[in-house]
């Protein structure tokens, strides 16, 4: 069965609900401005719906100016925020790694302090930032966002079709935050991919992607259900890990879009 593009994602702000694009821009951070900004607390590490579940009923978009925040619980409550030029420039944490990020202002961190019940600060990742990829698994020089690790995440549709007959009901891919969905073939089929093509460009599968709890999280109510990860434990436990989805690095730069075919290279 034939491979096909059918959803693009792009998350604005880290851990935040993204937006569903019909086309991508792919440059050297890999999705165009996905996951430039970023919560932090107190001591700058970063805050995920790891910590803060309810942060997924807050939607990210990109504007001509910066980023807009809006409650999915309330469509009237909203903040604008200009991306940072001059803001306090500190060091942040994502996991084991530390880079520099640009503060975005009192009132965006007040804004999300009290819509989250937690002091917060709001910071933005400037274009000449340099994240590295983990070396084991890219070529010096790829660089990535405030992403967990890698530029891109690629689940499929057959293998949720698959994981919901699993659990014994439907599981929505937006638990999983791929950048790029894909249908056809069979479930979890992108095991053994390594290498793809999807338009005029190329992209290596490096490394399966290791669940935590976010995927447990309902985004209706923004409560966990532990159900969900009892069942990855069972369906897709490996070597220490759960894993669904696989990480993947660009090879050059340009467009992908939805219903663009996918080859499999390798």
């Amino acid at each position: 069965m034939a491979l096909t593009v059918t959803s693009l994602w792009q998350y604005p702000v880290k851990s935040m609900a993204g937006v569903a694009l019909p086309s991508m821009k792919v440059n050297s951070w890999g999705p165009n401005l996905d996951r430039r900004w970023m919560l932090v607390d107190s001591q700058h590490r970063f805050i995920s719906q790891r910590q803060l579940p309810s942060m997924c009923r807050l939607a990210a978009s990109v504007t001509n100016t910066g980023v807009r925040i809006q409650s999915l619980d309330d469509g009237t409550l909203s903040i604008d925020v200009p991306q940072p030029v001059a803001g306090a420039r500190y060091d942040v944490t994502v996991w084991s790694d530390t880079c520099e990020a640009v503060d975005a202002g009192d009132e965006a961190a007040a804004w999300l302090s009290d819509t989250l019940g937690k002091t917060l600060r709001l910071c933005f990742m400037a274009d000449n930032t340099h994240r590295q990829v983990d070396t084991r698994f890219a070529a010096d020089g790829v660089r990535v966002s405030f992403a967990d690790g890698f530029p891109f995440l690629l689940c499929s549709e057959a293998s949720l079709a698959r994981l919901s007959e699993a659990l014994g009901r439907s599981l929505d891919i937006r638990r999983f935050r791929p950048n790029i969905v894909v249908s056809g073939g069979d479930g979890f089929a992108e095991d053994s991919w390594r290498r793809i093509r999807i338009g005029s460009l190329e992209f290596e599968l490096v490394k399966p992607c290791a669940r935590c709890a976010i995927p447990t999280v309902n985004l209706d109510s923004g409560v966990r259900e532990p159900d969900v990860f009892k069942m990855l434990r069972a369906e897709r436990f490996r070597e220490g890990d759960v894993f669904f989805g696989q990480n993947l690095i660009h090879c050059g730069e340009g467009d992908i879009a939805l219903g663009q075919s996918v080859e499999i290279l390798a």
